[in-house]
């Protein structure tokens, strides 16, 4: 059978049937042929056969007898029998028979819809992002099959908005109920398995960073490590789940978005999904999703068919007048006007990012014929995950204490036992590198007088600077109203060619929250021996390891600290860096910076910022109220266009 496959993907389609027939004879005399349910597998099989043949009439034969099969052995809710209805309704569909192409893949989402609900919940994180990488493609799909419909009607549009409300950043709110239901649940029992978790990761992430020689003297072992995890982390979802609110298991559907807003409101969902062309093909698509609060008015659509290109070519003009202070005359046209059609005149706009809007500013873009007038001048917009955040915020109650209690951090000491600029191998050579991490007087000199300000409102400010401000200190942080972190920040891209021929090291390079991070107390010795082991010594903070801090009553996390947002761009998910970090460790609400910063401009905007919250109490609008007021004083949006803020406060 394996045979069959390897040859099937190398289009040896006629070997490839010679190895089906051969496979299935032999389970045919093991099982007798009424008992054969492998059978059901190489009907599928000789399905794919048909289907890259371009015989699709034949494909779907055999994905019919292959699903009647799954069904008769197990049910019709069974994965395997939902892989085959999916390949069945791709034939369909690559027939021009769209009508029957919607109807196959409805009965399929909607059984994914039932196991989200139902079974989801108890998956560890590991099992959730294996289970939703298997089907997200089927969502995607599901999308190309709408727009070609000649008439794109409210029905049409509203199982896409609802479809997006389901499954956008299904992982991440899933990890934040879970922490949310357990820290609130009452059960000491249950709080302390979750604090046996956390310990558990962190002690994960210390072996990680062991040779062999260290894991083998302290006993450790990375798969016992996971394995443990995983089961710890079953066993509490599990747990949880007795502590999920009613609305926890409920569909949110349009509806209950529209009616969480008030009538001069929008709700906006971006979906980016690719074409579909037999394959998925590297066509982009982006759905601009769009639902005003006003009554028995349904969702619009917008699609922008130019994906790509606002992905590489406008994105690098983008990044490009940022950085050298160059003219913009496409990103207005691009990625603000198609949204802008949909919503004019709206108080506020919320809007839940997907792929390329992840990474722009909106409210930095230059309105045309205006002068010095940006998108920021004319819109309000509030970031969200996703707009069924905004249904939830009427439902719960307000979790976050009003106590007066911030934990800030900034300039810390990078080298204390290797010199700037020398790198160190495995061996104890040096070599000279131009890799050196600068000290950040500007930041020391934000945090005293952030301090000073909110010392003066009666707030108890602790400041964490130098040589304080440690990795260890803010592990220790428990709860404050306010983290603010001043420092460099950074997201390494994966090469796939560190740690190459070692397993360890392969799990940290391909895990982006374990290359992403904040630079603390040490953090110029780690990166002066070593390229992706961020963990060997204390120093660097990963976003994997701020997940696990203590910040479920924290209103606001402040990332004053270039390329805080990067990270991994996932359609549908997000961005896997410190933003979602913070977020799953529990703030209400991050400010980060999707690109370099100005370190005295980033000092005086993030002190206006403090100034103008504690006179009005709305964190949102003081922050908008800054970034204005700093482009006064500098002008280019350089100055205050990296930093955005997303979550709902």
């Amino acid at each position: 059978k394996n045979l069959a496959i390897a040859n099937i993907n190398a289009g040896q389609y006629e070997v490839s049937e010679g190895y089906l027939d051969l496979a299935n004879d032999i389970w045919d005399k093991k099982l007798s042929k009424r008992k054969n349910f492998h059978t059901a597998g190489f009907e599928m099989l000789y399905g794919d056969i048909r289907y890259y043949q371009e015989d699709y009439k034949e494909a779907e034969k055999y994905y019919s007898r292959a699903a009647k099969r799954y069904e008769s052995f197990f049910n019709d809710h069974h994965p395997e029998y939902l892989k085959a209805t999916s390949k069945l309704s791709r034939s369909e569909f690559m027939r021009e028979d769209h009508r029957n192409a919607q109807k196959t893949i409805e009965e399929v989402l909607h059984k994914y819809q039932d196991f989200i609900v139902e079974y989801f919940p108890s998956l560890s994180e590991r099992e959730k992002a294996k289970y939703w990488g298997t089907i997200k493609g089927d969502y995607e799909f599901y999308n190309n099959v709408l727009i070609t419909q000649k008439k794109l009607d409210e029905e049409i549009v509203s199982s896409m908005y609802n479809n997006a409300l389901l499954t956008k950043s299904l992982l991440l709110s899933s990890s934040i109920k879970m922490k949310e239901r357990i820290m609130n649940s009452g059960d000491q029992q249950l709080i302390n398995l979750y604090l046996e978790w956390s310990e558990n990761k962190d002690k994960l992430t210390s072996t990680l960073a062991m040779s062999d020689e260290e894991m083998k003297e302290s006993g450790l072992n990375v798969g016992d490590l996971t394995f443990a995890l995983n089961s710890l982390e079953k066993e509490l979802v599990q747990k949880s789940s007795v502590f999920a609110n009613t609305f926890d298991s409920r569909i949110t559907i349009w509806q209950d978005v529209r009616n969480a807003i008030l009538p001069d409101e929008v709700a906006v969902e971006v979906v980016r999904f690719r074409h579909f062309d037999q394959v998925f093909t590297d066509q982009v698509y982006y759905a601009i999703l769009t639902l005003s609060g006003e009554l028995d008015t349904p969702p619009r659509l917008q699609l922008l068919e130019n994906g790509r290109e606002m992905e590489t070519k406008y994105l690098n003009i983008y990044r490009n007048s940022m950085k050298y202070k160059w003219d913009d005359p496409a990103s207005y046209e691009v990625y603000w006007e198609p949204l802008q059609n949909e919503f004019s005149g709206a108080s506020t706009i919320y809007l839940s990012p997907d792929g390329v809007y992840n990474q722009i500013n909106l409210e930095s873009i230059r309105i045309p014929g205006a002068d010095d007038r940006y998108v920021i001048d004319k819109e309000n917009i509030i970031l969200v995950n996703n707009t069924k955040d905004l249904f939830f915020r009427k439902l719960k109650e307000d979790r976050v204490r009003e106590s007066k209690i911030a934990a800030l951090f900034g300039n810390p000491q990078f080298y204390l036992d290797t010199r700037p600029g020398i790198k160190i191998d495995e061996s104890g050579g040096e070599r000279a590198t131009d890799d050196v991490i600068s000290q950040l007087p500007g930041t020391e000199q934000e945090i005293k007088e952030i301090n000073d300000i909110l010392r003066d409102n009666g707030w108890l400010a602790q400041d964490h600077m130098f040589a304080e401000a440690t990795e260890a200190n803010i592990k220790a942080i428990d709860n404050p109203r306010v983290f603010h972190i001043a420092t460099h920040g950074f997201f390494k891209v994966e090469s796939g060619t560190e740690g190459s021929g070692d397993k360890i090291a392969r799990e940290i390079v391909h895990n982006p929250l374990m290359r992403s991070g904040l630079l603390l107390k040490g953090a110029g010795d780690i990166l002066n021996t070593t390229d992706y082991n961020f963990n060997i010594n204390d120093g660097i903070l990963t976003a994997y390891e701020a997940m696990n801090l203590n910040l479920d009553q924290t209103e606001l996390v402040v990332l004053s600290a270039c390329e805080t947002g990067l990270g991994a761009v996932e359609a549908g998910e997000g961005v896997f860096g410190l933003q979602r970090a913070f977020l799953v460790a529990g703030a209400r609400a991050v400010v980060m910076s999707l690109f370099k910063v100005s370190d005295d401009a980033t000092q005086k905007l993030m002190v206006q910022f403090y100034k103008n919250w504690l006179s009005t109490g709305k964190a949102r609008e003081s922050f908008v109220s800054a970034k204005k007021e700093i482009r006064q004083e500098y002008g280019d949006p350089i100055y205050w266009a990296p930093f955005v803020m997303i979550g709902l406060n």
